[in-house]
């Protein structure tokens, strides 16, 4: 596995900003929409892959993702937004709901995948996690960084690499060499 860094912060009230990126050096990559997009809806398949039976994921056919564990909705995610700009391309997926999210604070926050000419980026961001509690205690905040965000950051590692290595293989290959 590749090196990935890591800036995770949870703030008083819960909110979290978690960021994990997978730095490419020597490596270019042109970032486009298509790219980016298949990365998005990849993640989720990857997601799918990791933890059944007990952890599904479902696609609506509003664009929403919904991510359940043993039928109880974790999160739920609004039809994700591409944006591209010179070299940078990212998909948005606004977290709408689930049991991870404070209640007061549904419909805040996104998890967001960057393809940028130089690295890989995965954030969360704007996001209110329902362990971390609202005004949540130093010990909340101490569970969720050794649970949640814990696992978080290891499947966020996981899968920049799985893409990193999608994406070397699609590279086109030299001629004439």
């Amino acid at each position: 596995m590749t090196m990935v860094t890591d800036e995770t912060t949870v703030f008083g009230t819960g909110q979290v900003r978690s960021v994990q990126t997978l730095a490419l050096p020597g490596v270019r990559f042109a970032p486009d929409r298509q790219r980016v997009a298949e990365a998005g809806f990849a993640y989720f398949a990857y997601l799918n892959r990791l933890a059944r039976p007990f952890l599904r994921v479902s696609f609506g056919s509003d664009g929403g993702v919904a991510v359940r564990l043993l039928g109880v909705t974790l999160l739920s995610f609004r039809r994700p937004e591409i944006r591209e700009e010179p070299g940078r391309a990212a998909i948005r997926f606004p977290i709408a709901a689930g049991v991870l999210v404070q209640r007061r604070m549904r419909g805040n926050g996104e998890l967001r995948l960057e393809l940028h000419t130089d690295r890989l980026v995965m954030a969360v961001e704007g996001y209110y996690a329902a362990l971390a509690g609202q005004g949540g205690s130093d010990l909340r905040r101490w569970l969720y960084e050794r649970t949640q965000a814990a696992v978080h950051r290891r499947v966020a590692a996981r899968y920049l690499d799985e893409w990193l290595s999608r994406l070397i293989t699609a590279q086109p290959r030299p001629t004439g060499i």
